[in-house]
């Protein structure tokens, strides 16, 4: 059997255009508390992964090291992608769209050990976004529960 046969009965995954073998390692990586989906083979990190990045950054981190701080192995996952990251939090420091005092320039996602070192006004900010977001959690978790018993008695019903 051909290596071109044997690559069609590999599981793949796209990550920017680039094709994976759809193992353990790169599901991991998927996996990372950072990562809030894959769209279109590209990886959505969440708002805090760019918080955290910048302050890795500002403490004197490249990018590559950056990336690697927060979970991410560049051996699976590429330097490029880690250097694409690290320019996109530093442009969106730029832009005014981190505020690291600001509770809206996080969303809470990502559990505060992961989030590394922070002033009290960012850890502050942190907080609260954290709490909204384990609010909103608890709301889906209640609406997901009453939904499930309404089906189950409905279906008992029949």
């Amino acid at each position: 059997m051909s290596s071109k046969n044997k690559r069609k009965d590999v599981e793949t995954v796209k990550l920017d255009g680039i094709e994976f073998a759809k193992d353990e390692q790169v599901r991991l990586q998927l996996d990372n508390p950072f990562v809030s989906d894959l769209k279109n083979g590209k990886i959505i990190y969440s708002k805090d992964f760019y918080m955290a990045m910048n302050k890795q950054i500002e403490s004197g981190k490249t990018y590559v090291e950056a990336y690697e701080a927060l979970g991410f192995d560049v051996k699976i996952l590429g330097k490029d992608r880690a250097n694409s990251a690290g320019k996109r939090a530093v442009q969106m420091v730029k832009e005014g769209k981190l505020n690291t005092v600001d509770p809206s320039s996080y969303d809470g996602s990502v559990p505060r050990e992961k989030m590394g070192e922070m002033s009290m006004a960012e850890e502050l900010a942190y907080l609260r976004a954290r709490t909204s977001y384990l609010e909103e959690m608890e709301e889906a978790k209640k609406k997901f529960l009453l939904e499930y018993a309404e089906s189950i008695l409905h279906s008992k019903s029949k």
